[in-house]
């Protein structure tokens, strides 16, 4: 071949060439990490005590934010059931109470409310969270369950569904008796943010978003226990659990699970929430679709700050579904 010819043919599979190389730096870019180590767990006797020194070093954690037990009778007394509460990304205890108070009332169950790395803090802090922090944080959550009751209903929203929905498929947890998961987020209502898991998705959602994101708190007190400007990095490890719990054999979930969501909501997809509940192996499931809360997003389906009139009846729905698989009676 000349030296013309090979000229030619260079520069024709150049473009090409250039293709290959760009589609394989993008797959070689950095990706959010997902790692589900869990870490041993050291629940002392008195376990107020041991909440007040795990919260202790975060000083700028927002009062009412904080984890805390509820207690049904005198601290330390073990019930029947327990119940425990994992919050949505950006959220804290606060998201859909008294829902869980008054759930908890009404079955004379112990109640844990968590609190996820990086919540109920400044935004700077959120972004310090990684996928294996709530994961340790949702194993916690479900060793204090243990200890509160011989049995223990894991109630969750959004992402802190998400999570318990990862923590049923660890089948490591026999107490556990009951899921209620609402608004579960097995993937955004917007498409786009699936960008967040690409390679690169980091870099992605800086030039696309900016540094931040911020969105305006509809009262006082959303914009005191929700976090509403923070980093754009802090959605890294939200959409890690999104993919980690994506990866999960959802027919290892047997236990008892309600789930209820928004045919509406604007936050997660409601079609991923359907699609994820079919393929969920518990023999007693049962799939709500709720068209009454107040929140504009349809998301955040009860509690006083964003749905105070449905949040009755949520309860209702809830300690309707429990009363029946807590007893063995069939659906």
């Amino acid at each position: 071949m000349s030296f013309l010819k090979r000229k030619h043919v260079f520069w024709a599979a150049l473009p090409v060439l250039l293709a290959v190389l760009l589609v394989l730096l993008f797959f070689s870019g950095p990706r959010i990490k997902i790692d589900e180590t869990l870490h041993p767990v050291t629940l002392s006797a008195q376990l107020d005590a041991y909440l007040q020194q795990s919260e202790a070093p975060f000083r700028d954690v927002t009062p009412g934010s904080e984890k805390k037990i509820i207690w049904a009778n005198e601290p330390g007394q073990q019930t029947p059931v327990a119940l425990v509460y994992l919050h949505g990304f950006s959220a804290t205890r606060q998201e859909v109470s008294p829902l869980c108070e008054h759930l908890a009332q009404q079955m004379g169950a112990n109640l844990f409310l968590t609190r996820f790395k990086g919540h109920g803090r400044p935004g700077t802090a959120l972004a310090e969270a990684s996928v294996n922090d709530w994961v340790n944080d949702t194993h916690e959550a479900l060793l204090l369950g243990r200890r509160l009751g011989k049995k223990t209903v894991l109630v969750a929203v959004s992402t802190g569904a998400s999570l318990a929905t990862w923590a049923a498929v660890q089948q490591q947890y026999p107490e556990l008796a009951a899921l209620i998961l609402i608004s579960p987020n097995y993937g955004l209502a917007n498409p786009q943010g699936q960008m967040l898991g690409w390679p690169w998705g980091a870099q992605l959602a800086k030039l696309l978003l900016g540094p931040e994101r911020i969105w305006q708190p509809t009262n006082a007190e959303e914009a005191r226990f929700w976090t509403w400007h923070y980093p754009v990095q802090a959605l890294m490890p939200m959409m890690g659990v999104v993919q980690l719990v994506q990866a999960q054999n959802l027919q290892k979930i047997t236990v008892p699970t309600l789930l209820i969501y928004a045919p509406q909501d604007t936050v997660v997809s409601p079609l991923a929430i359907e699609r994820a509940f079919s393929r969920l192996g518990s023999a007693k499931k049962e799939l709500w679709a709720f068209r009454q809360a107040e929140d504009p997003s349809q998301h955040i389906l009860a509690g006083q700050i964003k749905s105070p009139q449905a949040t009755p009846l949520v309860q209702a729905k809830i300690q309707a579904f429990l009363r029946r698989v807590l007893s063995g009676k069939n659906s």
